[in-house]
């Protein structure tokens, strides 16, 4: 299988912004708080959310469990998901729920794609990321929950998310890219 992200549903929304000169040093894994229906209904359900004015909210891409994936916001551009960390994050919401005691090999490999694309195009680390009082210490990748207070004190994607797995996968993607 290719090393490069699936994308099977384009539809770039409303609810971004300007980096104002930053660049990304953070990918920052979500998840979307509900279940994964087989289709690419979740994930263009998703662009119809992010879309809305109202909302106030966004990401880059998103992943689901068949292993497609979604892109909502242009790279150049600030998705709305993490608060104070937006301007220098790249963003990958997974279709499923923080609570999850796992998550598919295909949504955790098509995830890796996108931490390795993002790695190469933007010299991102494939490494765990620090922050600390709303600085980047070690740039590289973060989950949600680990941005703290600054991030909107959220508690995704959750523990069962082999994030050890993603980046050995994300490291291997790299070397075909």
């Amino acid at each position: 299988m290719s090393a490069r992200p699936n994308v099977k549903v384009r539809r770039l929304v409303r609810n971004k912004s300007s980096r104002n000169g930053a660049r990304p040093q953070l990918i920052v894994l979500h998840s979307t708080e509900g279940s994964n229906v087989k289709g690419l209904g979740d994930l263009v359900g998703l662009g119809g959310f992010f879309d809305r004015p109202a909302v106030q909210a966004s990401s880059h891409v998103a992943t689901d469990a068949e292993g497609n994936s979604a892109r909502y916001v242009r790279d150049s551009d600030k998705a709305w998901t993490q608060a104070h960390y937006n301007p220098v994050s790249l963003s990958i919401e997974q279709v499923g729920a923080a609570a999850q005691k796992s998550w598919s090999l295909a949504q955790r490999q098509e995830t890796a794609r996108w931490i390795a694309y993002w790695s190469k195009k933007h010299g991102i680390p494939i490494r765990k990321a620090i922050v600390s009082n709303g600085r980047v210490v070690r740039s590289g990748v973060i989950r949600h929950s680990e941005l703290g207070s600054l991030g909107g004190n959220h508690h995704d994607p959750g523990r069962g998310f082999d994030l050890h797995y993603v980046l050995e996968r994300a490291r291997k993607y790299r070397r075909q890219l």
